[in-house]
């Protein structure tokens, strides 16, 4: 009877372990996914941080100027260009960021691609190329 009690004590104390050692691991894959999200939504942010810098700097050169930016395909992400704010949409995050003009913009939805941003005449057009 004595061996009996033995063998499933040391059952428990070995599930215990490897349950311990698979929380362990869960734990490490968790925190590497959260750095892998953390890392594409600054990429997304900085996506977005283009896209205002260029209508600002149509804006502000005045009629005529335009300039050339690219959305990666790799990053998956939309941005929305309204009168006064750039919004970047990744995933279930979205990036709020402020631009000069809070009139006279037309309002975009841009997709990964290529795109000119241009001052027509004191309003700002965004295309794809």
């Amino acid at each position: 009877m004595d061996d009996a009690g033995v063998l499933s004590i040391d059952f428990i104390f070995a599930t215990l372990i490897a349950l311990i050692i698979i929380a362990g691991m869960v734990s490490i894959v968790d925190s590497e996914l959260s750095r892998t999200q953390t890392g594409e939504l600054g990429e997304a942010r900085m996506v977005g941080e283009r896209v205002a810098g260029a209508v600002n700097a149509a804006y502000t050169n005045g009629p005529g100027f335009a300039a050339n930016i690219t959305i990666p395909s790799h990053l998956n992400c939309t941005v929305e260009v309204r009168n006064g704010e750039v919004r970047v949409f990744y995933g279930t995050y979205t990036v709020n960021l402020d631009i000069i003009p809070k009139v006279n913009v037309t309002t975009t939805n841009m997709t990964p691609g290529k795109y000119t941003v241009m001052n027509r005449n004191g309003t700002v057009i965004i295309t794809r190329i």
